[in-house]
C-alpha cells in the first residue's frame, strides 16, 4: 500500500472544559477504537473519538466512532464538551 492510498485513524479526547486535540494516530482502525474506548474511561475525560483520513488527500476526513465510559456511542448522539468550541457550531 502506498502513501497515497493509506488510511490513518486519529484519536482525540474531550474534557469538560476543552474539546481536545489529536493525541495519537494509528494505521489500524481497530487499534484506534480500542485506544479511544480505553481513553474515554480516564479521569477527567468525558469522551474520546476516532476520525479516519486518507493520508495526503484533502476532503477525506470522516467520523469513525466515539466513546464515553468505555462504550461506543450512537453516531448521532449529542457530544459532551463545551458548545461552539469544536469543528462544528454545536461543539461536535
Amino acid at each position: 500500500m502506498g502513501v497515497a492510498d493509506e488510511w490513518i485513524f486519529a484519536v482525540h479526547a474531550t474534557r469538560p472544559d476543552d474539546v481536545g486535540v489529536v493525541e495519537i494516530v494509528f494505521r489500524d482502525e481497530r487499534a484506534a477504537c480500542a485506544y479511544a474506548a480505553d481513553r474515554s474511561t480516564d479521569f477527567g475525560v468525558v469522551a474520546a473519538s476516532v476520525t479516519g483520513y486518507l493520508l495526503g488527500e484533502l476532503g477525506t476526513r470522516h467520523a469513525v466512532a466515539w466513546f464515553a465510559d468505555g462504550a461506543e456511542q450512537p453516531a448521532r448522539a449529542p457530544r459532551p464538551g463545551p458548545p461552539g468550541r469544536g469543528i462544528y457550531p454545536n461543539g461536535a
